[in-house]
């Protein structure tokens, strides 16, 4: 799956601002099926023609804006600045290609654990055997061999939790268990700081564990947006993190925060 990008500034552009309703959904459908099938902004007459229903009146507005521009020698439309805004089908492939090989030594990791051995190069107890996908970042170049194993936890209610929950998960290890369910452990220490209403640490602690299953460090940006979603939907937000973690997203803390919407909207009966 790949995704577009869209500022928040997107509808009063210049450009897209005089357009129809018809003329605006065609150009958003435009951008997903170039995201889709990594066309890197070109869209074939035949598409175009089904986007817009034959109504070729659409695709002239959209061209007259100078949003799409003809290609009359490959039959087709090249929306204008793709490039400058979206992702490239080759920068797609690479990090796809980077995401395979990472999972290749994980699973290389896996077997020899599995043959007896624990030398897998990782010291870090939490990431002995990842629960979930690593995630990929646009703007962030991810590294998940010298990366800082343990993110910082400067909440010390919080940090007290992590070094809990990194202890049980050494324990085990050393134990012989290699998995754990780390969100079982996460939601556990979480319930113990909500139940002495320690939002804080709750905040900090739902950061951490983001930023364990992003394998990254967090912006101040998606710290604020955790603790908007912690403070709003409580306990509900540990279980949409867990969601968005199973998908191959680039914005986890978004994605995440709409599941919590939903999952909240559900419990209140709207």
């Amino acid at each position: 799956m790949a995704w577009i990008k869209i500022d928040d500034a997107f509808a009063d552009h210049p450009k897209v601002i005089g357009l129809s309703d018809k003329a605006f959904r065609t150009h958003i459908e435009g951008l997903c099926y170039s995201g889709r099938y990594l066309t890197d902004g070109f869209i074939p007459m035949i598409v175009a023609a089904r986007m817009v229903q034959e109504d070729m009146a659409i695709i002239a507005e959209l061209s007259m804006a100078g949003l799409w521009i003809e290609q009359p020698q490959i039959n087709g439309f090249q929306i204008h600045d793709y490039l400058a805004h979206q992702t490239s089908k080759e920068q797609v492939n690479e990090k796809r290609k980077s995401l395979r090989e990472r999972q290749k030594r994980y699973r290389e990791r896996h077997a020899n654990t599995e043959n007896g051995s624990n030398d897998d190069g990782w010291d870090n107890p939490l990431l002995t055997e990842p629960e979930y996908r690593i995630q990929n970042t646009e703007y962030i170049k991810q590294n998940t061999e010298n990366k800082e194993l343990l993110p910082t936890v400067k909440v010390k209610s919080a940090k007290l939790a992590v070094e809990t929950i990194s202890n049980k998960l050494a324990n085990a290890r050393a134990n012989g268990i290699n998995a754990w369910n780390l969100s079982k452990l996460v939601e556990e220490e979480w319930d113990k700081l909500h139940n002495a209403n320690d939002i804080g640490g709750c905040i900090a602690l739902t950061a951490w564990y983001v930023a364990e299953l992003q394998t990254r460090q967090l912006s101040s940006v998606e710290i604020g947006r955790i603790g908007q979603m912690t403070k709003r939907f409580g306990r509900i937000a540990l279980l949409a993190i867990d969601e968005a973690a199973s998908k191959d997203l680039t914005d986890l803390v978004s994605y995440a925060y709409r599941v919590a919407q939903n999952m909240y909207k559900e419990r209140q009966g709207k």
